[in-house]
């Protein structure tokens, strides 16, 4: 239930922002606003302003709509026909149309840009051990080094340096690194291979041979989700894990590996509560990356942690607002060449994800904290805006297409174009919903 909450509310929020850059920019195209609605179908509540205009919840909560006056919709007063969608200019219609796009795009960079200057905490990114022959092996990376930077770009903690490297793997290709030992500094050329995302066994880092220092965690718990497989079989918080299916426990990690390698098999935990050993069966759920997950987080206050391990990536409001846009500018490049890869046939159609998987990693973003449950707005909320940018009838992508063409030709297309363009547009997106579906379900059942 808590992943379908954080759906919900995910939804909420990018539907609202989506919306309401059509609506801003109409009203300042001098468009009269009829309805501005977040959800289809039955109104659950609306009220209506000084301008007339509605806004309302609906009961479908799978999308949103601003009605604007328009003659194609229905009959217009002739002393509100200056006020008609279809009678604004090419340029006006086409900043309403992509404005809503744009929107997303603008949150996401707002959405990155708080969590920067908020700050992100972390570990430092500081290798246990390089593999013989790996790539990293080849770039001659070495145990103790910290990974300053890729490409010119600061990774104080791990997750900047996965951040970085994606970009790349989607493709393959060459990255510059610094890195330092010993206070010592070295610029090294890392060969990354075309990176398979799909394989749920296998981190880009240990394709890359590399394999992280990761503090360890005394496996303590410090809180079960409401609805999690540990919630279930009754681990509480403060329990201490001792053993699981026989295999002695020594860090939280030994605990994640197993639980993650183990989805939907009954795994044996002993663990120690309040000096007593309790058994309990706990049977892991798949997560969206088809690894097992029991809904619990470690205790991090009962591990004396080195600082000199941890770090925060944070910046200024100016070097806040240039990371944001660069992640901004960096993901909707890989969600681009993604897009392309599948068209082309060189990127699996798998990766495709629907609302059960949004839901997921909603869902895991939340219990991780803010900072957490924002980044993974940020990334919607720009793979929302570009699906929408996408020229497909029915899309805002859609409309600016006809526009253009409307633009090239000195004219509109015939409504009856339009309207056998959108049944196409239409049986495209119900292809892609179902696919969407199909992975999800492939995803949870196999």
């Amino acid at each position: 239930m808590l992943s379908l909450f954080y759906l919900l509310i995910t939804l909420a929020i990018l539907i609202v922002v989506h919306e309401y850059g059509h609506f801003w920019v109409a009203r300042r195209c001098g468009v009269k606003v009829l309805k501005f609605s977040v959800g289809f179908g039955r109104p659950l509540w609306s009220r209506i302003d000084k301008d007339g205009t509605e806004y309302s919840v609906s009961a479908i909560p799978l999308g949103g709509y601003v009605k604007m006056l328009d003659e194609r919709e229905g009959n217009v007063n002739e002393e509100e026909l200056s006020q008609a969608f279809n009678r604004k200019s090419l340029g006006r219609r086409s900043a309403i149309v992509a404005a809503g796009p744009i929107a997303n795009l603008l949150f996401a960079v707002f959405a990155y840009w708080a969590t920067y200057m908020i700050g992100l905490p972390g570990q430092k990114p500081i290798i246990a051990e390089v593999q013989i022959d790996s790539a990293g092996y080849q770039a001659q990376l070495m145990a103790g080094d910290e990974i300053k930077a890729v490409n010119g770009q600061a990774t104080p903690i791990w997750s900047s340096v996965r951040r970085e490297l994606s970009g790349i793997a989607i493709n393959g290709g060459e990255v510059e690194l610094l890195v330092s030992l010993d206070g010592v500094n070295r610029n090294l050329i890392l060969n990354i291979s075309k990176y398979d995302f799909e394989d749920p066994k296998q981190s880009l880092l240990k394709s890359l041979g590399i394999k992280p220092y990761i503090i360890k965690m005394k496996p303590v718990i410090e809180s079960v989700t409401g609805e999690g497989a540990a919630k279930q079989a009754g681990l509480q918080a403060g329990d201490e894990v001792l053993s699981i299916d026989d295999k002695v426990i020594t860090s939280w990690m030994d605990v994640v590996t197993i639980v993650q390698s183990k989805p939907n098999e009954a795994l044996s935990f002993i663990v120690d509560r309040n000096q007593q050993k309790q058994h309990l069966l706990i049977t892991p759920s798949v997560s969206s990356d088809n690894k097992g997950k029991i809904g619990a987080m470690v205790d991090v206050s009962k591990t004396a942690i080195d600082k000199q391990y941890l770090a925060i990536e944070r910046y200024g409001i100016i070097g806040g607002l240039e990371k944001a846009i660069y992640q901004t500018w960096s993901f909707s490049a890989a969600t681009l060449t993604s897009i392309a890869g599948m068209v082309l046939g060189d990127v699996s159609s798998k990766n495709i994800g629907g609302p059960v998987t949004i839901a997921q990693y909603a869902g895991s973003s939340a219990e991780n904290g803010l900072i957490s449950f924002v980044g993974f707005l940020a990334m919607i909320s720009i793979s929302l805006g570009l699906l929408n940018l996408m020229p497909i009838p029915v899309l805002d992508g859609g409309h600016l297409a006809l526009y253009l063409i409307e633009w090239l030709r000195g004219k509109p297309l015939s409504e009856n174009i339009q309207l056998q363009l959108q049944k196409i547009g239409i049986v495209a997106l119900v292809l892609l919903m179902f696919l969407a579906f199909y992975n999800d379900l492939t995803r949870l059942f196999g």
